[in-house]
């Protein structure tokens, strides 16, 4: 395919044999596939992008289940409005596998003092609070709102379900590798740069899938701590303005890895 409309990349160690069984299905076929085996997560994705031919460049990751209509809910939200940069949708957690993540297990019926860390909105998608930290709203799939008519006002684009304008990355020098680690925040480094140039995010509740979480070889590297509260420190200095609860956010964060650590050491 020479010029596909949308390149996807797949960050995956091994072949993602599910994930391009469901992308077989998708009803939108002009697209092609780029499994990013690289070491590095943001070396990965930068070879990736040097390499991709489609208009719009989609991230997704190893272990998602996709519906098929999904990436025509994503090109149809490029479509109806030139501004739009980046799209997004709601990157759902089956019950079951909430566990494997601490973050959105806490989140699934948070504690009032984290009702109000998350300016008492928990359940918003693609925020990312005065604290600092992101949403988990898009996570729920009983707490999205399927009823009314109306855009979500988003900050940035899920990581799990990330489409943007790929002659925009390039504009803004690609991903920063000066995120590392975890890399969290990367992705996100580079839609508020766009964002900059007078650029619009678009959330499509329509455009979603199911992120099937499990205790994968690199999940002991989530309790890195210093690795993960540097890259946020670097994004927040980068692109927010100071909030005092930050403050108590990174409190709470470092207290969270040092106590990982200390059970560790006790195994």
């Amino acid at each position: 395919m020479e010029h596909p409309y949308a390149t996807i990349v797949i960050c995956a160690l091994e072949e993602p044999t599910k994930v391009l069984e469901d992308l077989k299905q998708q009803t939108f076929r002009d697209f092609e596939v780029i499994v990013a085996k690289e070491k590095g997560i943001v070396n990965a994705m930068n070879i990736a992008l040097a390499k991709a031919k489609g208009s719009i460049f989609i991230r997704i990751d190893d272990d998602v289940n996709i519906p098929a209509m999904w990436l025509d809910e994503i090109v149809r939200s490029f479509q109806e409005d030139v501004i739009v940069a980046g799209v997004t949708g709601p990157t759902f957690v089956p019950g079951s596998r909430r566990e494997f993540r601490d973050s959105i297990r806490y989140a699934e019926n948070p504690h009032w003092f984290l009702q109000w860390l998350y300016d008492n909105n928990p359940y918003a998608p693609a925020k990312i609070y005065k604290c600092g930290s992101v949403s988990y709203g898009s996570n729920f799939y009983e707490n999205m709102d399927w009823t009314t008519v109306f855009e979500y006002k988003i900050d940035h684009l899920e990581g799990t379900n990330w489409a943007m304008r790929t002659h925009l990355i390039r504009e803004v020098g690609g991903f920063d590798p000066a995120f590392d680690g975890v890399c969290e925040w990367f992705d996100s480094d580079v839609v508020f740069k766009v964002k900059k140039l007078g650029y619009k995010l678009y959330y499509n509740r329509q455009a979603y899938l199911w992120h099937m979480l499990d205790q994968g070889p690199a999940y002991h590297e989530r309790f890195e701590g210093w690795g993960r509260i540097k890259n946020w420190l670097r994004f927040h200095y980068r692109h927010s303005k100071f909030h005092y609860k930050m403050i108590l956010f990174l409190t709470i964060w470092l207290g969270y890895f040092i106590l990982k650590r200390i059970q560790s050491w006790k195994r």
